[in-house]
């Protein structure tokens, strides 16, 4: 069995939404995690990219 992951953002700083938390919380029992990642202008996508995860 394979456990996926899945969410989305977008300016997760801009509206005060605990993004990176609530991934690095998930990645521990997830094979994989999928994020969608809407057009943000605050530095959302460049955090989830430092996240240096292999899923």
């Amino acid at each position: 069995m394979k456990v996926s992951g899945f969410s989305y953002v977008r300016n997760g700083f801009d509206y005060g939404v605990p993004f990176v938390e609530a991934i690095q919380s998930a990645l521990p029992i997830c094979d994989e995690f999928i994020i969608a990642v809407g057009d943000s202008n605050d530095g959302t996508r460049e955090a989830i990219t430092n996240l240096q995860s292999d899923k």
